[in-house]
C-alpha cells in the first residue's frame, strides 16, 4: 500500500506528503527551485523521482536525500513524462511539440518526433516532385520527407510568423512571406538566407506565387 504522495508546484519544488497521517513531510529538491515550475513528475522503480519543468529541464531527484542526481535540458517546457514498463526509458513531451526518448539512468534525450506548435499556415510541394514538402507557421519554415514523415530542415526567424511559402520552379530556393512585411528567400538544403525584400507589405505578406518560367 502506498504511504507517500508527491505533488509538484508552480514555485519549482516538490512536496512529500504522508498519506496515512495526511501531513506534510518535506520539500525538495534541497536548496534548489526549478525555473517556471515543476509541471509533471513520475516515480522510478527505485523510488527516485523524474520531474519535467517549465523551462525545459528534466531532472532525476534521489528519493532519500531529495537532491538532484542528473538533469538535462530540452526545447520547450516539459508537459508530460511517460515511463516504459520496465522503467528504463521514458518519453517526454514539450510545449513546443517535441517528443524525446530518454534513458532514465543518464537522462540522455533523443529527439524522436516534432511538429509546429502553432497553426500551420501553408503546405507546399516542389514543382513535379513529391518526396519532400514544406510547411510554415509561427517562427519557422520546416521541410519534411514525405515518405517517412521526418523533418529534414528547419528555418527559423524568431518572433515572426510565416504566412506563405513557395518553391521556385527550378528548386533552388524557398520564397516566403512574413508578418513583418518582408519577403525572404532561403536555400532549400541548408536553410541559408538568400535574399530579403524589405517592407514588401505594410501589414505582412500573406500570399505569393512563382512563375512557370524560372528564368524570369
Amino acid at each position: 500500500m502506498d504511504t507517500m504522495t508527491y505533488a509538484c508546484t508552480k514555485t519549482g519544488d516538490i512536496l512529500e506528503i504522508n498519506l496515512d497521517k495526511a501531513i506534510f513531510k518535506r520539500v525538495g529538491p534541497v536548496k534548489k527551485l526549478f525555473s517556471l515550475g515543476v509541471v509533471c513528475i513520475a516515480m522510478l522503480l527505485n523510488g527516485d523521482i523524474l520531474v519535467g519543468c517549465g523551462d525545459g529541464t528534466i531532472a532525476k531527484i534521489g528519493n532519500k536525500a531529495m537532491t538532484i542526481k542528473q538533469q538535462t535540458k530540452v526545447l520547450g517546457g516539459v508537459t508530460s513524462i511517460t515511463l516504459t514498463g520496465d522503467g528504463t526509458y521514458f518519453f517526454a513531451g514539450t510545449s513546443l511539440c517535441n517528443i524525446y526518448w530518454c534513458d532514465t539512468e543518464t537522462l540522455n534525450a533523443e529527439l524522436r518526433n516534432t511538429c509546429h506548435y502553432e497553426p500551420i499556415n501553408h503546405v507546399i510541394f516542389p514543382y513535379a516532385y513529391s518526396d519532400v514538402f514544406a510547411t510554415c507557421s509561427m517562427n519557422d519554415i520546416r521541410v519534411w520527407h514525405s515518405k517517412d514523415r521526418q523533418e529534414l530542415l528547419r528555418i527559423q526567424v524568431p518572433n515572426t510568423e510565416c504566412h506563405t511559402i513557395s518553391f521556385m520552379r527550378d528548386g533552388k530556393s524557398i520564397v516566403s512571406g512574413w508578418s513583418d512585411g518582408q519577403i525572404r528567400a532561403f536555400l532549400p538544403q541548408s536553410g541559408k538566407l538568400l535574399y530579403v525584400i524589405n517592407n514588401a507589405h505594410v501589414h505582412g505578406a500573406t500570399a505569393l506565387t512563382t512563375t512557370s518560367d524560372s528564368a524570369r
